[in-house]
């Protein structure tokens, strides 16, 4: 039996601007790491090695970008930003590393600090992929030479999140700083009074529930603002493409429906009028907030992002929920 709350909880981790902060810091990581390296072998031509590691600084600061722009609703950047990171890594492939590196740090930039910063693009453009594309031109005017890709579910096909999110912490299980998912799990509900048709305008920005169930489909996140994706159902399992010799991925059809918020519960001891949260805590509601404190800016959030403590006179920040 699926279990909404678990795979909500993921949806709403690999959408969040703490994630991409932390790929953002994955970047840095690896910067750091290779540019120490390159100084102690003083190697030759340090210029080239140089545009290495000035990559990775341009991707942290790209990341770190992309989480400002999402936390106001623009999901362009870190969308693109996530679709950029194994272009770079099969880019350093080429360069000749070997010369200087022993084959152990070698493998350990590539197989281990590459590879992990590649996880990191592939989960953050898989989770943002249907909201971006699907909701566009390829679901509703299909290329010709590309027949069939609309039904190609770029995400998490069924529950496919599960797996993508275990694979995730199994290599990063020796990461003290490792971000996870919340514990206990937050508790969701279908909020089934606000509905959107695949191809409308898109209200609210989260994790949505489609109408026809989640036998062989997924939930999905979608972009306030955006056209409604369609749902996608399985019609052959990965193990059956494999079976006729085929690339091991599901078989999507997508379909018209009418998807459902997915947002998180309220605590029944909520003021009913005024929905108030501490920083560092989860956001109960997507929206904008307002700081208690006198003077401070408005932010917007995602359900489920970490609220920022700023230094309030109280000692942490209360904040105060306005509208959507």
């Amino acid at each position: 039996m699926r279990n909404l709350q678990l795979e909500a909880a993921i949806w709403y981790l690999f959408t969040s601007a703490d994630f991409y902060e932390m790929a953002a810091s994955e970047s840095e990581s690896i910067m750091s790491w290779f540019g120490n390296k390159a100084i102690a072998k003083r190697t030759s031509g340090f210029g080239r090695n140089s545009q290495i590691y000035d990559q990775f600084k341009k991707r942290a600061n790209d990341f770190r970008r992309g989480a400002e722009l999402a936390r106001l609703g623009d999901y362009e950047l870190i969308y693109k930003i996530g679709g950029s990171i194994r272009g770079d890594a099969r880019g350093m492939l080429e360069q000749p590393l070997r010369t200087w590196m022993t084959d152990a740090e070698y493998d350990d930039f590539f197989k281990n600090r590459v590879a992990r910063l590649s996880e990191y693009g592939r989960l953050i453009r898989n989770a943002l992929a249907n909201a971006m594309v699907k909701g566009d031109d390829s679901y509703f005017e299909p290329k010709p030479e590309c027949p069939g890709r609309n039904h190609d579910d770029e995400g998490f096909p069924g529950d496919g999140i599960l797996y993508a999110y275990e694979c995730f912490i199994n290599s990063d299980r020796d990461r003290p700083n490792s971000i996870r998912i919340p514990d206990p799990l937050p508790e969701y509900t279908i909020d089934r009074s606000i509905a959107c048709k695949t191809g409308d305008e898109v209200p609210w920005t989260g994790v949505w529930y489609p109408s026809t169930g989640l036998d062989n489909q997924s939930l999905t996140f979608a972009v306030k603002g955006l056209r409604m994706q369609p749902a996608f159902r399985i019609v052959k399992t990965a193990e059956q493409m494999e079976a006729e010799g085929q690339w091991p991925d599901p078989q999507t059809m997508a379909l018209v429906t009418t998807w459902h918020p997915v947002i998180p519960v309220v605590r029944k001891d909520e003021p009913k009028q005024e929905l108030r949260a501490q920083g560092g805590n989860p956001c109960p509601r997507a929206g904008i907030w307002q700081p208690i404190d006198a003077g401070a800016a408005q932010r917007r959030y995602a359900a489920g992002e970490t609220m920022a403590n700023l230094g309030s006179a109280y000692g942490f920040t209360v904040w105060r929920w306005i509208s959507d």
